[in-house]
């Protein structure tokens, strides 16, 4: 295990995998199992060339399908290219897809959640969850651009500098949408002259809260957010945030996991569709600059939706699709006792009294993966059934101590695992109003 996992992160990203079965919003790298080859083609094909700005040229733009049964790695994957996109100085939109928050026939909702969600990468743990929102984005970028122009010690000079630059080279960044462009300049002079009312007035704007027209009319933002402006200010963002040289580029990761297409009325999966042919053509096109779009989804998807759209069906061709069903020649069993290995060792960090017993521990996750692989036969949620059931062995190993599990222990501890799973899962499509 890296060094660089400590105690506490180590520790958050067991609680993660024990509540849902879910790898952590950070420190997903650390379990990653199968996957390195195809997120090492991802980073040195794209994250490192195509998506690069080169010799004052926009880098490019691709969309990706990531394809798999629900529980079976497409959170996993989505979080393991965050990190490394962080790592290179992307900005990054997890979004989880559902009718309510971002149904795909409203490009309104679209930019709001992803506007919600934007990111730069993490200092500190704490700023996985408190570094998410545009705005937030936009001043770290900003304090990092200018070192500590808004979090460290009061310095005249680089505040001048940067306040000249926001008012010049920003400004005049080629965006679609001078709207936008306009609130990102009022919402970052806001925040470095302590004008908390713009700053607060624009913050609102860029993540696509309701707002009265009147008060943004006052710091000169006249431009509506709503379905017909949608996707501009989402390539708006894109644009300037290459172009600026604020970030390197953006990794929008959608993760469709409760089927909200199939949920849409047939005029709505129509406009759902046209809409994806959008981002994807508008990415093809060069319109969305240094940008990787990934859109996780189950295999029903190509079955199901796309082919009632040729158009679309022709844009879900084997180079565009990442199925994670099949890895790299990996047996399902075999890839089951690896993540499990993974987890074992980032457990032996989080805790200093974890179970060491190496050759019972072996047995023992292997007993487990064969009841889990026979109880799901390959199918939906294995990965995230082992997961969980493993994470629960160990800590009760931890409590009781380490012995020897026969095959009906491993069945009743994995029943008692996917009824938790179960009710989580309703718990979340209840909590987005599904």
């Amino acid at each position: 295990m890296p060094e660089q996992l400590d105690r506490r992160t180590a520790s958050r990203i067991i609680h993660s995998l024990a509540e849902s079965g879910q790898p952590p919003k950070l420190g997903a790298s650390y379990l990653n199992v199968g996957t390195d080859r195809i997120i090492d083609r991802l980073r040195s094909d794209y994250l490192d060339d195509h998506l690069m700005p080169f010799e004052g040229q926009d880098g490019g733009g691709t969309c990706k399908w990531i394809e798999a049964n629900y529980g079976n790695g497409k959170t996993q994957f989505l979080r393991c290219v965050q990190e490394k996109a962080w790592e290179r100085n992307y900005v990054t939109a997890f979004v989880e897809l559902s009718q309510d928050e971002c149904p795909l026939d409203r490009p309104d909702k679209v930019y709001g959640a992803i506007a919600r969600s934007i990111q730069a990468k993490p200092l500190t743990p704490a700023d996985v969850d408190r570094g998410r929102g545009i705005d937030a984005m936009l001043q770290q970028l900003l304090d990092r651009k200018f070192e500590g122009v808004l979090s460290g010690i009061p310095n005249g000079d680089l505040m001048s500098q940067a306040v000249s630059w926001v008012e010049t080279s920003l400004a005049a960044t080629p965006v679609e949408s001078t709207g936008f462009r306009t609130s990102v300049v009022q919402f970052l002079l806001g925040k470095l002259k302590g004008d908390s009312e713009q700053a607060n007035l624009a913050a609102v704007f860029l993540r696509g809260e309701p707002h009265a027209a009147t008060d943004l009319r006052e710091i000169g933002l006249f431009e509506k957010l709503d379905k017909s402006s949608g996707f501009r200010f989402l390539r708006s963002l894109c644009q300037l945030l290459q172009r600026s040289e604020l970030a390197t580029g953006t990794a929008l990761l959608f993760d469709e996991a409760r089927r909200s297409l199939s949920l849409m009325s047939s005029r709505a999966q129509k406009v759902a569709c046209e809409n994806l042919l959008t981002v994807i053509n508008r990415c093809n096109s060069g319109e969305l600059p240094g940008t990787l779009f990934l859109y996780a989804v189950m295999p029903e998807f190509f079955a199901e939706f796309a082919t009632a759209y040729p158009a679309l069906q022709q844009r879900c061709g084997p180079s565009t699709r990442i199925n994670l069903e099949a890895l790299q020649g990996i047996k399902e069993i075999d890839l089951l006792e690896m993540i499990g290995l993974k987890i074992t060792e980032v457990f032996g960090v989080a805790y200093e009294d974890a179970p060491n017993d190496g050759k019972i521990l072996s047995d023992n996750l292997k007993c487990i993966s064969e009841q889990a692989l026979r109880q799901t036969m390959v199918g939906s949620g294995t990965r995230r059934l082992l997961v969980s059931s493993w994470v629960r062995a160990l800590q009760n190993f931890r409590e009781h101590g380490v012995r020897s599990m026969t095959p009906d222990d491993a069945e009743m501890l994995i029943q008692g695992v996917r009824q938790q799973l179960d009710a989580f899962g309703a718990d979340s499509v209840a909590g987005e109003g599904e």
